[in-house]
């Protein structure tokens, strides 16, 4: 497993035997191997595939970082209430345990979004994103809020105070200059989003690529953040800027999109609940796009890998979206 992953497995088997018997099973009877780990300044976080008796499998989960209980706790919550009302969508919680830090999941036969797009053909793309809107359309579905006016001047009102940050030099980032043309191409374009109508729903809250799991059997949903009743566009521009900066062939995007027709068009056929010109999906991507400018580090020194290719993913859709 490696020193670190070794580390995190050893302390997330300390927790088993107290979640095991919660649930009736023998500790003594499970085996674990290596699901998925991360470790980096923020989490600490380790998965394991529990294996026992007639072929039975389980999933242990613990976070050592970040080390707050009540944000466990939250995150246990969030997940329980899905599952009460869409519980096809999620792996199964069966025990948990707050002040460790630790959970019992039923065991998918399923990779994340991230990895199944990942060098896919623009057809393939297109057909995994159809049942990632189904997934999502179902979720939303479930927990529904109203329909409202969509009101494009809260998202302007904060872009505003973001692009005010970065002329005076409060919040750095990379070709400023480039960033407030961007951003006022963006604010220029409020009146597009006025007076039309959206769906409200309860979100998730930090809807990326790697928390949509996908396999034969079906599609579920991770890591719930325990989003607000607010219009679905902000999950929906979570997901699909999240695949248009680190996936999307940006030749096959017109200028003025964000995504290629093919992919934009199979997300809505899964989806169901809003079609792709809804005000707070059209609105929310493009400001999305922005904000993960944003939110990287302004000096190409500071970043890592992963960051760096979400930089030249960022400043490639930019160019498509923007026209500067």
């Amino acid at each position: 497993m490696g020193m670190i992953a070794g580390d995190l497995a050893q302390a997330a088997l300390a927790h088993w035997p107290v979640l095991a018997r919660e649930i009736g099973l023998d500790p003594a009877s499970w085996r674990a191997a290596l699901l998925a780990w991360r470790e980096d300044a923020r989490v600490a976080r380790i998965l394991l595939r529990m294996e026992g008796p007639d072929g039975a499998r389980l999933v242990l989960k613990h976070e050592a970082r970040p080390g707050d209980p009540e944000k466990f706790a939250a995150a246990m919550a969030a997940h329980l209430a899905v599952q009460a009302v869409y519980a096809q969508g999620v792996p199964e919680l069966l025990a948990f345990d707050v002040a460790r830090r630790a959970c019992v999941m039923s065991f998918l036969e399923a990779r994340p979004l991230s990895v199944l797009l990942e060098g896919a053909p623009l057809v393939e793309q297109a057909a995994l994103l159809r049942r990632a809107g189904v997934w999502m359309g179902g979720f939303h579905g479930a927990s529904p809020g109203a329909r409202r006016v969509f009101q494009p001047k809260h998202t302007v009102r904060f872009l505003r105070t973001v692009m005010a940050e970065v002329s005076d030099g409060a919040r750095i980032v990379e070709e400023p200059g480039r960033f407030l043309a961007c951003a006022e191409a963006l604010c220029a374009d409020q009146s597009l989003y006025e007076g039309r109508e959206t769906v409200t729903a309860q979100t998730h809250g930090d809807l990326h690529l790697r928390n949509l799991v996908l396999g034969g059997a079906g599609c579920w949903g991770l890591d719930f953040a325990g989003g607000r009743v607010v219009p679905v566009g902000h999950d929906i521009a979570r997901l699909l800027a999240d695949y248009a900066i680190l996936h999307a062939p940006k030749g096959a995007i017109p200028a003025g999109e964000v995504l290629p027709p093919e992919a934009l068009s199979a997300f809505f056929d899964g989806y169901g609940l809003v079609a792709a010109e809804d005000p707070s999906v059209q609105l929310l991507l493009r400001n999305r796009v922005l904000a993960e400018w944003w939110g990287l580090p302004a000096r190409a020194v500071d970043r890592g890998l992963a960051q760096a290719r979400r930089w030249a993913g960022v400043q490639a859709l930019a160019a498509r979206v923007f026209a500067c």
